[in-house]
């Protein structure tokens, strides 16, 4: 009898351990997939899935496929360093969609093939900057070249500001492009030991990006307006055909003898290129006479720059701008 009590005891208490045993497992699984459910990706604006909570993570990449995971652009391009990442991607094939306008025109005539051999691309966010009228990201390109781990070149990012009650940026929906492109030290190398990009011809630079508008500005611009009264025509444009490939029609305002200058000054300098055209720079001032505050009036200036034999880009040409009605110089 004790013995028989003995097993069924026995008996019982495996029963039970069972009967416990799947218990645990069943509130197990149902913890994970609880778990599982709330570690749904939210869907932020610039992604283009469906906000329906059904949606739920994918099952985690292998190390094969993590980058090509973190490399899928954003198609509308808010987020800057999707922008530098998809150009990473692309370029040198077509980045005509990730390019603002300057920074397209000046690609025109660049051989780029020297990227093709980096491998292993990777993106490194090193700087940023916002003022009132841009938003800015600066991106280093790593890989690998030649069996080696180098910095490659480095790219800026940008999209206009759009201020809103004083925070730079809030609410801005507008898309990130590269605006300037820079081999690095080492691509470039030195005078002792050039490097594989020395002599290239380069896209624009973040110096040439910054430096062009002034330097047409001060080199070309200042030249079209200066008037000499003792200047003959050919002279005026000998004297220019040395900054500008072709002649310019823009003339410099003077008074109705053509004894004196006006006093010009420009107000405004931006780039108005258009897309799949060349650079062009608009530049906008004012004259008015000195001896006779009360003539005064507009002018307008548009250079188009162009990548010169040399691959340099140069003036190819100066004309005026149409102004609007009433803006017409009162000469």
């Amino acid at each position: 009898m004790p013995s028989t009590i003995r097993r069924v005891t026995l008996a019982a208490v495996v029963i039970i351990a069972v009967i416990a045993a799947a218990i645990w497992f069943s509130l197990g699984r149902s913890g994970q997939e609880d778990t599982d459910d709330a570690g749904g990706v939210a869907v932020m604006p610039s992604d283009s899935g469906s906000d329906s909570p059904e949606q739920t993570s994918p099952p985690d990449a292998a190390p094969e496929e993590e980058d090509e995971q973190q490399a899928a652009p954003v198609s509308d391009m808010t987020d800057p360093e999707q922008a530098a990442r998809a150009f990473m991607q692309s370029y040198p094939e077509d980045v005509a969609d990730l390019a603002d306008p300057t920074f397209l025109a000046s690609l025109d005539g660049v051989k780029a093939d020297l990227l093709d051999q980096i491998s292993n691309k990777r993106l490194e966010h090193v700087d940023q900057a916002t003022d009132d009228m841009t938003e800015q990201y600066a991106y280093t390109i790593h890989g690998i070249f030649q069996g080696q781990d180098i910095q490659a070149y480095t790219i800026v990012v940008s999209r206009p500001s759009e201020p809103i009650e004083g925070e730079p940026g809030d609410g801005n929906d507008l898309p990130y492009q590269v605006d300037s492109f820079d081999w690095s030290p080492t691509m470039l190398g030195d005078d002792d030991s050039p490097g594989p990009a020395a002599g290239l011809v380069s896209p624009l630079t973040a110096q040439q990006r910054g430096d062009l508008i002034t330097a047409t500005r001060t080199g070309v611009i200042a030249q079209v307006l200066t008037y000499n009264p003792d200047e003959s025509e050919t002279q005026r444009q000998t004297r220019l055909d040395e900054l500008m490939v072709e002649p310019t029609d823009a003339q410099p305002p003077s008074s109705r003898s053509g004894r004196y200058a006006m006093k010009v000054e420009i107000t405004s300098q931006y780039y108005s290129t258009e897309r799949g055209g060349p650079i062009t720079i608009g530049y906008d001032g004012t004259w008015v006479d000195p001896y006779n505050n009360s003539r005064h009036g507009a002018l307008a200036l548009t250079a188009t720059i162009v990548r010169g034999e040399d691959g340099q880009l140069v003036v190819q040409s100066v004309k005026k701008t149409t102004l609007k009605q009433g803006e017409e110089p009162d000469r």
